[in-house]
């Protein structure tokens, strides 16, 4: 999934804000927090991305037609399995 660098950064203050307000973290320095927290979702959008092409891939070598119902139940049990492998 795509996402552009502000879509990541609002997302990180909603976390790091609701982190801070549930009161299950208390920061030294909020920018360092808020970059560990872009970082992360960068690294969990790559790998979806990168488990998404896989299994797009796998799909297309099976000649399944994109969009129809067999296509999309294999697409989420691969999706699911890829993902298990990442231990996600």
């Amino acid at each position: 999934m795509k996402l552009s660098e502000q879509r990541i950064s609002h997302l990180a203050h909603l976390i790091a804000d609701g982190l801070w307000k549930d009161d299950l973290v208390d920061y030294r320095d909020e920018a360092r927090a808020l970059q560990s927290v872009k970082e992360a979702l960068t690294r969990v959008l790559s790998v979806d991305d990168q488990v998404d092409g896989l299994v797009r891939e796998k799909l297309q070598r099976q000649k399944k037609i994109p969009g129809s119902r067999e296509w999309q139940v294999l697409y989420d049990k691969y999706f699911a399995e890829e993902m298990a492998k990442r231990k996600w």
